[in-house]
């Protein structure tokens, strides 16, 4: 094999999905037909989710830098009432829920980071004509527009080629769902006048529109064309002035790009045969209203990378691979109806709709409970597989879920981010009063896993025992977040995924009095990791 991996498409996902296979090791060649990465604006939003890839990826510091950290939403009437706000405090997974960013500079970024690894090679202005899948690889046809043709073997190919897709159409899968016949105009700015930090969103039938900050001064409008509207038109400059002037301050602002798009959300009905899986835009397309469809794409990155990895390094079976459809698919499929529900806030077709809209949110203001759910973006559908590499929930509501991530401490009262202290590989974590005693149990244990980190999570009102096993890591969370797992007064043990999701968990309360629970758990996970291997 000439490479482990080829990812097909130099976008967010296939750039992110090319730097997680370098952190692991695994011989990855990067395939793109532009010459660079994108030189316009495109996806505006990214959240938490997303940086903590970034953070798996060991890029955050680089990315973050130009980023706009942590903004919301506010909803306004015809009339200029705001009558919603969006504006989410919490950083469970260690960072905002919503942040602006470049994606100009973000694909820059990811494309430069590359080259901390030897063992990735990137092949740009290269186009690839086709492939042909084998029992034991694919044989992919490569060429640019001068040179000859020439064949590379992977064992793997990760289709990251967009929207229009020639993976998706040559493994036979078909995109399922709607083509929305609303259209909308993409005013990107250089620089803005409008001072206001969260995204402004006009819920007027007349003329539904959203602004939204970007890092460095800039800032994005969105509007929708009304019924019958030209497209030309709408992009006319003198057009876009008066649109500008009676949405905001920016009117004079400099315009680096206007252009009408249509919405989707579709998905495909097949995400991948034995060695060809699609991921990004070539597996789903999601309206833009939630901000999710490139971070959608930076999920498939990260659930594919660690699963590829393990299967090439023998770790795991290829059977491991037959879980990314049944884990991606219901998940990112949650998000696209997420982002159509939105939509239907945002642009009301008639003032009858926009005023019971405006009027039900203003209601919720004194509902506590109601009212939290959509300033705080609980609406937002948690990260969480029912089906995949993950034993059945028992009770405790925590696998299947990703791992809160906080800022911990350890005994020199250094602090970093929980997954800082995970590394890129599974993890056993404990966490309660005894995590210690219970790691400390489990030195014995098969997990059926080659490669297993330790370490103990200790709750915010207590301290680390300095008394136990000190060669067993500790750290204490030092913001409570891990609370947020429900399992207050008692020990938990966890299998955690590289992707940080919880694989197994069990109460491990009583586990200093006897070893049973802990033995149980082992055997139930060298089972699991059994049933990825051929009979």
């Amino acid at each position: 094999m000439d490479f482990d991996v080829a990812v097909l498409g130099a976008g967010p996902t296939g750039l992110s999905l090319a730097n997680l296979l370098g952190t692991m090791g695994i011989r990855t060649i990067l395939i793109e037909r532009n010459a660079s990465t994108v030189d316009a604006p495109r996806a505006v939003s990214i959240d938490d989710e997303c940086l903590r890839t970034m953070q798996a990826a060991g890029v955050i510091d680089a990315v973050v830098k130009d980023i706009a950290l942590d903004y919301g939403a506010h909803y306004f009437t015809p009339t200029g009432e705001c009558f919603a706000k969006v504006e989410p405090k919490d950083r469970e997974y260690g960072y905002p829920r919503r942040s602006a960013f470049s994606q100009v500079k973000f694909e820059a970024t990811l494309r430069e980071e590359l080259k901390r690894f030897p063992h990735v090679t990137t092949l740009f202005s290269t186009n690839c004509s086709g492939f042909v899948e084998d029992e034991d690889g694919v044989t992919l046809s490569l060429g640019d527009e001068d040179g000859p043709q020439r064949q590379i073997r992977v064992r793997y190919l990760a289709a990251c080629d967009g929207g229009r897709s020639a993976a998706r159409r040559a493994i036979g899968a078909e995109l399922k769902g709607s083509t929305y016949r609303e259209r909308w105009l993409i005013v990107d700015m250089a620089d803005t006048k409008e001072r206001m930090r969260q995204t402004r969103v006009g819920c007027d039938p007349d003329l539904p529109f959203i602004c939204l900050p970007g890092p460095n001064g800039t800032r994005r409008y969105e509007f929708m064309l009304t019924e019958g509207e030209d497209e030309k038109m709408a992009e006319d400059p003198d057009h876009v002035r008066d649109l500008l002037s009676r949405s905001g301050p920016d009117e004079d602002a400099t315009i680096i790009r206007r252009q009408v798009y249509t919405f989707h959300a579709r998905m495909v009905d097949k995400w991948n045969t034995r060695r060809v899986f699609l991921a990004g835009d070539a597996a789903h397309l999601t309206p833009p209203f939630a901000g999710q469809g490139m971070n959608s794409g930076v999920r498939d990155a990260h659930n594919l990378s660690w699963k590829l990895a393990a299967v090439i390094r023998n770790e795991l079976g290829p059977a491991l691979l037959d879980t990314y459809q049944k884990e991606r698919a219901p998940h990112a499929w949650s998000l696209i109806e997420l982002a159509i529900n939105i939509g239907r806030v945002m642009m009301p077709t008639s003032r009858l709709q926009a005023k019971i809209v405006h009027t039900l949110f203003r209601l919720a203001r004194f509902i506590p409970p109601v009212h939290s759910y959509f300033a705080m973006m609980k609406y937002k559908p948690k990260p969480f597989y029912r089906d995949g590499f993950l034993l059945p929930d028992n009770g405790l509501n925590v696998t299947g879920r990703m791992l809160p991530q906080p800022n911990v401490e350890d005994l020199n009262r250094k602090t970093c981010k929980l997954d800082d202290c995970l590394g890129s590989d599974f993890a056993l974590v404990a966490y309660g009063e005894n995590a210690q005693k219970v790691l400390a149990l489990t030195q014995g244990e098969d997990f059926g896993l080659a490669s297993l980190r330790r370490l103990a999570v200790i709750p915010m009102r207590i301290n680390i025992d300095r008394s136990a096993d000190l060669t067993i890591p500790a750290v204490r969370d030092i913001d409570d977040t891990m609370a947020k797992l429900g399992v207050q007064g008692r020990d938990l043990l966890m299998l955690v995924r590289p992707d940080r999701y919880v694989a197994a968990a069990v109460d491990a309360t009583q586990a200093q009095a006897h070893g049973a629970n802990l033995a149980y758990f082992s055997a139930s996970l060298r089972e699991l990791v059994a049933r990825t291997r051929p009979l």
